[in-house]
């Protein structure tokens, strides 16, 4: 009979992940995306309208604005202008988001 050896091997998910060829620009696109939502959030409750009433007013649903809001999907330019017009977006926001500031 074999004797088979229980060793446990600890392995780090993420260290592992970080030697990815793809991880820095994936990781980077996550960054982005979440950056996007806690602005796109922070500005709806500070206007104190529900995620509802976004989607209705800029054409998509409550579903889109909460997947957004997470840092779950990609917002297309159209879909993004829209919700940038309802929320009054200025260069504050996209200065928060894209991490520039804009002489005057």
């Amino acid at each position: 009979m074999k004797n088979i050896n229980n060793k446990k091997i600890n392995i780090d998910p993420i260290a592992e992940a970080r030697k990815g060829k793809y991880f820095n620009k994936y990781s980077k696109e996550a960054k982005e995306r979440i950056k996007l939502g806690v602005e796109i959030y922070n500005t709806r409750e500070n206007l104190k309208i529900s995620q509802q009433h976004l989607a209705k007013k800029a054409q998509t649903t409550q579903k889109v604005i909460s997947r957004i809001e997470n840092g779950d999907v990609n917002v297309g330019f159209s879909l993004l202008n829209r919700i940038a017009d309802v929320l009054g977006f200025n260069y504050e926001n996209w200065g928060r988001i894209f991490n520039f500031n804009t002489l005057l």
